[in-house]
């Protein structure tokens, strides 16, 4: 069983076991997935798993923290398909079953930090939280916010623009509003207006919502090495 393989069975587990919980008899197959004998004595031999008199399934915290992992890569993997690229949750599938096998933990993190830290899949099913989640969530800022969250007078530059509408989108490029442009928002009230260069555009805040785009860090997170070098400000 070659490790692609292996990671769907392990996925599949942690569907099968809801987290932990064991299973016996019927629950014993996932989609494609059956559980036979051969395939449960290597999950046993490899440590994933552990099978008790009642002939239930248990996943050990080798297998616990491998599924979960797998999943928690195909979940983010969807939120980017779907956020960042635009693509609809039933087109997301292929993709994100291709980039859970070869997500390394720390660009899981990244990605999850990128989006915001979800906590649901395009599907509505649960993100598992990574180490970048924990206890940050209220206290870290996403590198990439919508465009309403920016304070006014402030420079941004822009990720991304998330709508499903190409005449928003074209109407958008038109002044300049397309990925890598730098603009600030000029208003918020009575109207939202944005400084483009030597253009000012007015826009609905929904629209706004639709346009993510790079905040810079706020002066405490500066003071973090690392945060220091990302944004060219020395060691």
């Amino acid at each position: 069983m070659d490790k692609r393989e292996l990671d769907e069975y392990i996925e599949s587990l942690w569907y099968l076991t809801e987290e932990g919980e064991p299973c016996t008899g019927d629950e014993r197959r996932h989609g494609k997935d059956i559980f036979t004998g051969p395939v449960l004595e290597e999950l046993r031999q490899q440590g994933f798993i552990t099978t008790d008199s009642a002939d239930k399934i248990t996943l050990t915290k080798k297998g616990y923290d491998a599924s979960r992992q797998i999943v928690r890569c195909h979940r983010l993997a969807e939120r980017l398909l779907t956020d960042v690229l635009g693509l609809q949750p039933k087109e997301t599938e292929e993709g994100a079953c291709d980039f859970e096998h070869v997500i390394a933990p720390e660009i899981a993190d990244s990605i999850c930090t990128l989006l915001g830290h979800p906590g649901e899949c395009p599907h509505g099913l649960k993100i598992p939280g990574g180490a970048c989640c924990r206890g940050e969530r209220d206290t870290l800022a996403s590198a990439i916010v919508s465009l309403d969250r920016v304070r006014v007078g402030e420079p941004v530059k822009i990720s991304y623009i998330n709508t499903l509408s190409n005449t928003r989108m074209h109407k958008l490029a038109h002044f300049g509003i397309i990925p890598g442009a730098e603009i600030k928002v000029h208003q918020k009230t009575p109207a939202f207006v944005l400084q483009c260069g030597n253009t000012q555009v007015a826009m609905e805040e929904d629209v706004a919502k639709e346009v993510y785009v790079i905040a810079p860090p706020s002066e405490d997170e500066l003071e973090k090495p690392e945060r220091r070098r990302r944004w060219g400000r020395g060691k």
